[in-house]
């Protein structure tokens, strides 16, 4: 669950300068105007229905057999409830801001599918010009019958983003904006997480590796930068060892490396098959709220309101019995991997690498970062002080000037074609 608790609070305070005044007329004769402006070919056969709350207007907007369909009043059973005032709500529709953002700025609420309330943006024109290239938008591409959720933004040299174990491409949309300034971002739910396939399989790094350079094939990458935290950091080693021509640079945030601290449990992994997750499971929302907590130094400086919707988003994921056994493999993975080999390996990763560690993460300790920088052969760390496992939330800016110092010093990734 590490990049789970990227849900957080981020008090910046999005522009809506040079926007039409927000009338309840207004609001009401933008949403109308949805299905002309609905983009058929990005919804991809999804059947799904939003109810908006703008002000004290409620709206229901439906998907379903490639079409659109909009009526005023609260949806009768919804997949997803999306809450906004309506300067946000025009901004939005304006492409001026993405959901995604209001939604960690705390404008904007969300309550069911937070992958839907992401993916609603993306399925329209923004009002009154055509999609840029900087515009959000979701895909989801199939390959060898293994379906895989993606966000793709920006243009220009490629960098993808990984995140951690039962976490979700959510996680990494704060950061989104900035770092498609400079390049085509994208960020996949990984195999077996999210809204991408969960194949009956080993979830190893290879795995994990392999799935992602498929991905890169099918988006015509012919090298990427690699951002991964948790086990996204694991697998972007493993795609620099096993394919280090198409690996530009490296930025390793706490990645889950062989003698973390969850090491303790690979007997529990080793003893419990992974068909028994296909039996029931009792998720509750306040256990999950209460672990992501200790992937934070500092988890009462965020609102509840936030660990809140991250663990209902979890408990959503994995019920799902196939979720549930993707986790425990791809945990099992993890856990039982020995140290040495592996470290032992690293000579092989030329890549120029930052490492990051927060001082006070509870999961993966700083003390194998520093064993990581010395067996790579181009490599810095920094430790964050006060930070816990996810440095690129806990400390976003800090994070985000060390990866884009890096990744402007580094070689470029390329696109084909």
């Amino acid at each position: 669950m590490p990049a789970l608790a990227s849900m957080v609070y981020i008090r910046r305070r999005m522009s809506t300068r040079a926007l039409p005044e927000p009338t309840p007329e207004l609001v009401r004769s933008r949403v109308r105007t949805l299905p002309k402006r609905f983009r058929e070919a990005s919804a991809d056969g999804l059947a799904a229905e939003w109810e908006l709350r703008v002000a004290d207007q409620a709206y229901t907007v439906s998907v379903a057999d490639h079409l659109c369909s909009v009526r005023d009043g609260p949806a009768v059973a919804a997949n997803t409830v999306i809450t906004a005032q309506p300067d946000v709500w025009i901004a939005m529709d304006e492409g001026k801001v993405t959901g995604g953002r209001a939604f960690f700025e705390d404008r904007l609420a969300v309550r069911g599918n937070l992958d839907l309330a992401v993916r609603f943006q993306t399925l329209f024109r923004p009002f009154r010009r055509a999609r840029k290239p900087a515009d959000l938008d979701q895909l989801e591409v199939t390959l060898a019958g293994q379906r895989l959720s993606t966000y793709v933004m920006g243009s220009g040299p490629p960098l993808l983003l990984l995140h951690g174990l039962g976490a979700f491409k959510v996680t990494w949309v704060p950061l989104l904006s900035t770092l498609a300034a400079n390049h085509r971002v994208i960020v996949p739910d990984l195999p077996g997480h999210g809204g991408s396939g969960k194949p009956n399989a080993e979830y190893t790094p290879r795995f994990f590796a392999n799935a992602m350079l498929r991905l890169m094939d099918e988006l015509g990458v012919e090298r990427a930068a690699v951002v991964g935290n948790s086990l996204g950091g694991r697998v972007a080693l493993e795609l620099a060892l096993r394919n280090p021509s198409r690996v530009a640079a490296l930025a390793l945030l706490d990645p889950a490396l062989p003698g973390f601290r969850w090491r303790s449990i690979a007997a529990f992994t080793r003893v419990i098959p992974t068909e028994l997750m296909a039996f029931p499971v009792p998720l509750r929302e306040r256990w999950m709220e209460l672990a992501i907590r200790q992937l934070f130094a500092r988890p009462g400086s965020l609102p509840r309101e936030v660990h809140a919707v991250a663990a209902r988003e979890f408990v959503r994921i994995y019920r799902e019995a196939a979720a549930r056994m993707a986790f425990l493999s791809a945990l099992r993975h993890l856990v039982i991997e020995r140290p040495d080999p592996f470290f032992a390996s690293l000579y092989r990763v030329k890549q120029p690498a930052l490492v990051i560690f927060g001082e006070r993460d509870r999961l993966v300790p700083p003390r194998l970062g520093v064993r990581l920088v010395q067996q790579l052969p181009d490599a810095r760390l920094v430790v964050l002080p006060g930070v816990g496992h996810v440095p690129q939330i806990e400390a976003m800016d800090e994070t985000l000037e060390h990866v884009t110092s890096c990744l402007a010093s580094a070689p470029r990734g390329t696109n084909r074609g």
